[in-house]
């Protein structure tokens, strides 16, 4: 049995004709009476008695009727609730992110979204960026918004970049390198660093630019944070390689440096041969019109 005959069925039984019934389901009238043909073939009784264009329910049909008319109503409302979900306009957004992104950049993309779909919702996910590119593999969520080409090894993520963030060295207030006006890499081989774990899209810049510049760290602390990460640059437990903070503090001050490449490309990213949901259409496009990028090829 196929769920399109038992809404047919069920058309047919509350109108009274196959007329009736194809133009309420917007199908032909041939379409419901093969529909109901094949369902009565099916359970091996009719379901109806002719009289003229009128169908009446005999009592097999109205058993059957009353037997399955909380499953037609629950098929109805799912398939409502599916179509608000996706709907551009009133749907749900699902979008992961970096921990770092969470202060900023999603918080501005959420209230710009807003001012034109104010009925749209949104499911947050704030991971590493390992967790990032899982979740969309899993298709927990939509969208992403990440360091592209990271993590991804076996799923095709397409990504539309949005902007570069500068990385600064971290030390603490009084360090001897607080005065400087800009670094190089290099000058940091004898510092002690505090750093991402390797589960971080920053811990791998940090990774390459040792590597550039010939230097094997000494790492006091690995975290997942980068919060706590400044917070123990100013308790004197190391430097840091990380994006500028969201407010200014006492504690530590931020360097920047001479290096070309010490940078953290962010883009938002999807799984381009996956069905995207018009709430999430909408949103990709309005990130990519804050930045001002031309909207992407809609999915």
């Amino acid at each position: 049995m196929e769920l399109y005959q038992l809404r047919y069925f069920h058309a047919v039984a509350e109108r009274g004709g196959l007329r009736a019934a194809a133009e309420h389901l917007v199908v032909s009238q041939s379409a419901v009476s093969r529909a109901i043909a094949s369902l009565e073939s099916e359970i091996g009784v009719p379901l109806f008695t002719r009289r003229g264009r009128v169908n009446e329910l005999n009592r097999f049909g109205v058993a059957f009727r009353d037997s399955t008319r909380d499953v037609a109503r629950s098929i109805d409302i799912g398939v409502s609730t599916v179509r608000e979900l996706a709907g551009a306009a009133a749907g749900t957004v699902s979008v992961g992110f970096l921990h770092s992104l969470g202060a900023t950049v999603v918080p501005r993309a959420i209230r710009e979204h807003r001012r034109t779909h104010e009925a749209v919702e949104f499911e947050l996910h704030q991971n590493s960026g390992r967790d990032v590119i899982t979740r969309l593999a899993g298709g927990v969520t939509d969208l992403c918004i990440s360091v592209p080409g990271l993590f991804a090894e076996v799923l095709d993520v397409q990504w539309a970049p949005l902007y570069t963030e500068e990385l600064l060295v971290v030390v603490p207030l009084g360090h001897r390198f607080a005065a400087r006006k800009r670094l190089r890499f290099a000058d940091l081989a004898d510092e002690p660093f505090v750093a991402m774990d390797r589960e971080h899209t920053l811990r791998h810049v940090f990774d390459n630019a040792c590597v550039q510049a010939g230097m094997s760290p000494r790492i006091t602390f690995e975290g997942t944070d980068i919060g706590t990460l400044r917070g123990l640059v100013g308790g004197g437990l190391g430097v840091a390689l990380l994006p500028a903070a969201p407010g200014p503090r006492d504690d530590v001050v931020e360097v920047p440096l001479s290096d070309a490449g010490l940078v953290r490309q962010i883009a938002i990213g999807w799984v381009p041969d996956r069905y995207l949901p018009p709430a999430a259409v909408a949103f990709r496009d309005t990130v990519l019109t804050m930045v001002g990028k031309a909207p992407a090829a809609r999915q």
